[in-house]
């Protein structure tokens, strides 16, 4: 019996694994759904901390979610093997049952160790990651030279802080980019950190370039020691960084600043670029280089090089251009521009004139660097027509380093006048850009770093820059004073007889703009983020000259009624003025063209419109009805205060959608609607078809004023409607491509009808459908065989959707056998669809597919791909491994091909959400039950 006892206690305490295992299954799910939670919330703090602040993760931090997967995959397995292994396999199952036990003690682990902290970041991202376009280093035997010695002072331990010096234009900028890319790219440093920081800056504009490039937030510190402290904190999070402090024009504390001072202990590196050695000697440079001119063989070959390659100068004109490169002094900047105003040029008499012109051409600019002027003097001189000098000299308007937008700049250059002769505006936007693409073949403009397939930007060089104020100064025509301390302006009367152009741009403490001279020739004036204390209210009394005025994103709270006197305006912005309630009456602006009112706080559009003479006979309304300018070309409100409804419901103020409707000669319009009903009635007006871009919003919708710009100065055609109770909503076609939908709770569908001849979506490029809970497909197969420029269709929490894309009526078995094309869609995602069976039961040929993300659609077992019609383009797929695998396909081949490119996503995120509203669902019931 004793022995019997103790193998009974034996077998007791092998099989205590096996009477647990359904207990301790429970527990290791939730211990799984625990740590599944807090992996999620770190994902998500990655995330934000990446898009936000440009941070990465952490090494121990990556480990840890690599470790947590491996669990997960883990413990899926585990559970596979018991629901496929026998309970008569009672070894095979005790195995497991200790495997489970193991488990939850490791996702217990796990989930404690994931605490984190110290963070989870580091920041390596900002400033070190986003090279240069690389731009080629001329003169490579004297740029290579002057490329090595930085480098290896860069590499020496006791040296942090480094001067590079030269004259304007002579390739500092060229050099410290390559500096910038290699260290960036060899990982040397912890953050490699480039500012601009130009003659206008002061201690204040220093510190906030500091912030952008260390995506430091400073707007809640006014005093400079306050910012110190935070840059100063920023930067020694970086550990071992390396700054570029291009074009320096004045010494600066380091520590005041909030730069941390270079030492051996830190290891941290300072870069400044200078056209003057005492600026290194002030900022106490421990070694100091010179960017010295290009050599006379250098300078010949760079010069040949901008002729153009192909291009044989004759033995008479060769000693000519010799001597033209020779006036150069060496200086790329001037060689170049040189050399393209010269290109295709083989008479020798013009080749005589050039350089006796860059001979001569030094006196002409009063305490400026003629060496280095000559030359970018000459090449403005020989620009093609004066249209190309007056469209060149406008740019110095801007800051030094603007990044200008080609789309807003050709604007003003219209509205000043610069086409008059062109009537049509499409033709006015193509003369502008050729104007600007021959400045830039010209190289007195530069291709901006910014712009993308929307919109392009060009920048000036800051020496030709200083070349167009020199010029403009000398004849009193431009007052620029960007990015200034301006006080009262202007502080002189008399010397505003002449001027035609103005520009604070972003000046700060202007007291008071008072004008009591007539400025009878003013044309343009630009006060875009100045900080305006007051406008006098006869400021605008005798500019009636004036063509453009940009009040953009100022703290104006009003307009003085002196600019209703303004006759000859053609545009009017006054974008982004946030405190800006109301605007004066507009009766006498019979010239204007472009009014930009978005981002403001008027409820009301200005009245007195009715007694325009340029009007089209409309009936005379209420004396508060206002009336738009008959011949109007842009209008922009979006994001102001007002929004449109039809006029009856406007009970006599202010415009209504009729009135936009009666605008024949509108090309672009940025608006809000009051309601669905309003837009659904612009929409059937079918006004839009004449329109070149519009932005088309209804409900809560946010967008960035950036966002705005972008869609401003493009083709792109936006409709972002959201919040509504509608069953069904009209929506632009031909000329649409961005549809946003969202949060419509009771749209079943969005084009009810099938396309009829000349009906199409041929322009679409992205649809976006958001929380539209009885939405039941997206498009019918008609509507889907015109998206020939889709790229992006995202659509998620969608719970009524069966079928993306659905064929309309009886179409018969043999029409799923034609396949439809979107030769441009590059990303599909799904998101949050439990009842989605199909994305179309037709295969879909996507040539340039590079991403399907699927997650949280269960019911979806099949893609739209056969073996036959597999997108070459496709980088990955992502969901979770359990959809993966219960998909269904037309050949084994298929999946196979398609494997490489899936990487699992869990659909985690939305489970608590999906499980909330079954719970949700399930009490309504009941309440109604009882």
């Amino acid at each position: 019996m004793e022995h019997l006892g103790t193998v009974f206690e034996m077998g007791k305490a092998i099989c205590a694994p096996l009477q647990s295992l359904k207990e301790n299954e429970d527990i290791l799910d939730k211990r799984i759904e625990e740590l599944s939670c807090r992996e999620s919330d770190i994902r998500a703090d990655l995330e934000r901390e990446k898009l936000q602040y440009g941070k990465m993760p952490k090494r121990e931090v990556e480990l840890w979610l690599k470790n947590v997967q491996n669990t997960k995959d883990k413990v899926h397995d585990i559970k596979q093997k018991l629901g496929e292994v026998s309970w008569t396999h009672i070894q095979l199952r005790m195995h497991l049952a200790k495997e489970v036990e193991e488990k939850i003690k490791e996702a217990v682990g796990l989930k404690e160790n994931g605490r984190f902290q110290e963070g989870l970041v580091v920041d390596l991202l900002v400033g070190s990651t986003e090279t240069f376009p690389p731009i080629k280093i001329v003169g490579e035997t004297t740029a290579l030279k002057n490329l090595q010695k930085i480098e290896e002072c860069l590499m020496e331990d006791e040296v942090g802080k480094i001067g590079v010096y030269g004259m304007g234009g002579v390739g500092k900028t060229t050099i410290m980019t390559h500096i910038h890319n290699k260290f960036m790219k060899a990982r040397t440093f912890n953050s490699v950190i480039w500012v601009t920081v130009s003659k206008e800056s002061d201690l204040k504009e220093l510190q906030d370039r500091l912030s952008k490039a260390l995506s430091v937030d400073l707007s809640n510190y006014r005093d400079t020691l306050c910012k110190s402290a935070k840059l100063f904190e920023a930067f020694n999070r970086r550990g071992k960084f390396l700054l570029i402090l291009d074009d320096m024009w004045s010494t600066f504390p380091l520590t005041k600043v909030g730069v941390p001072e270079p030492n051996q202990e830190n290891k941290c590196k300072i870069v400044w670029t200078t056209r003057s050695k005492k600026v290194c000697r002030g900022m106490c440079s421990q070694r100091t280089i010179k960017v010295d001119a290009l050599t006379k063989d250098e300078s010949w070959t760079l010069f040949k090089e901008k002729l153009g390659t192909d291009f044989v100068l004759s033995p008479e004109i060769e000693p000519i251009a010799k001597a033209v490169v020779e006036e150069c002094d060496g200086l790329p900047l001037g060689i170049i521009t040189v050399g393209a105003a010269m290109r295709g040029v083989d008479d020798i008499r013009i080749w005589r004139n050039a350089l006796e012109d860059l001979k001569n051409s030094r006196p002409d600019l009063e305490g400026l660097e003629d060496d280095v002027f000559s030359c970018l003097r000459f090449s403005f001189d020989h620009l093609k027509t004066q249209i190309h000098r007056d469209c060149f000299l406008y740019c110095a308007l801007y800051r030094e380093d603007d990044q200008i937008g080609c789309d807003s700049l050709i604007e003003k250059w219209m509205a000043d006048g610069f086409f008059d002769e062109i009537e049509d505006q499409e033709k006015g936007f193509d003369k502008g850009y050729t104007v600007i693409n021959d400045l830039k073949d010209a190289c007195m403009l530069e291709k901006g770093e910014l712009g993308d397939f929307n919109r392009s930007f060009v920048r000036m060089h800051d020496l030709l820059r200083d070349l167009a104020i020199a010029i403009t100064r000398k004849s009193r025509q431009f007052v620029v004073k960007v990015s200034s301390n301006v006080g009262k302006f202007p502080r002189d009367e008399n010397l505003m007889d002449d001027v035609i152009r103005v520009s604070l741009m972003y000046s700060s403490n202007i007291e008071l703009l008072s004008c009591q001279s007539k400025c009878l020739k003013l044309s343009t004036l630009i006060l875009e983020g100045s900080r305006l204390g007051n406008i006098d209210h006869l400021f605008f009394e005798h500019m009636q000259n004036l063509r453009v005025l940009d009040l953009s994103d100022t703290d104006i709270t009003c307009l003085p009624q002196s600019l209703s006197n303004l006759v000859n305006l053609h545009a009017l912005l006054i974008r982004d003025c946030w405190n800006l309630t109301e605007v004066p009456s507009l009766v006498q602006l019979t010239e204007l063209r472009e009014l930009n009112l978005s981002g403001t706080a008027i409820k009301y559009l200005p009245d007195g419109m009715d007694s325009l003479t340029n009007l089209s006979p409309w009936p005379l309304c209420h004396k508060n009805k206002w009336f738009i300018l008959s011949h109007l070309e842009e209008l922009s409100m979006v994001e102001s205060k007002w929004k449109w409804s039809s006029n009856e419901d406007r009970n006599g103020r202010g415009a209504g959608v009729e009135d936009i409707v009666r605008l024949m000669h509108l090309k672009k319009l940025l608006l809000d609607f009051v309601d669905s009903s309003a837009f659904s009635s612009y929409v059937r007006s079918r006004h839009w078809r004449g329109l070149n871009c519009f932005l088309l919003t209804v409900g809560d919708v946010y967008f960035d004023p950036e966002e705005i710009r972008d869609v401003f100065y493009s083709r792109e055609c936006v409709v972002n409607v959201s919040d509504g109770d509608c069953n069904s909503v009209a929506f632009p076609k031909s000329n649409l491509t961005h549809l946003l939908i969202t949060c419509l709770h009771n749209l079943s569908t969005i084009y009810m009808e099938e396309p009829t001849q000349g009906d199409n979506l041929a322009n679409l490029k992205r649809i976006d459908i958001d929380s539209c809970p009885k939405l039941k497909y997206v498009l019918s197969v008609g509507w889907f065989q015109t998206l020939q420029n889709l790229e992006v269709i995202i659509v998620s929490d969608c719970r009524a959707m069966e079928e993306m894309v659905v064929d309309m009526g009886d179409m018969g078995e043999a029409n799923n056998n034609i396949p439809i094309t979107l030769p441009r869609l590059k990303r599909l995602s799904l998101y949050f669809l439990p009842n989605l069976k199909s994305i179309c039961k037709r295969t879909l040929i996507c040539s340039s597919l590079e991403e399907i993300v699927v997650l949280n659609c269960r019911m979806l077992k099949m893609l739209p791909f056969s073996i036959n019609s597999l997108p070459s383009s496709l980088k990955q797929i992502k969901g979770s491994g359990r959809w993966w695998d219960s998909l269904e396909w037309d050949n084994a081949n298929t999946k196979m091909h398609l494997q490489p490119f899936f990487s699992e996503r869990l659909d985690i995120i939305f489970q608590r959400r999906e499980e909330d509203q079954e719970r949700q669902g399930t009490k309504r019931k009941a309440d109604s039950i009882s």
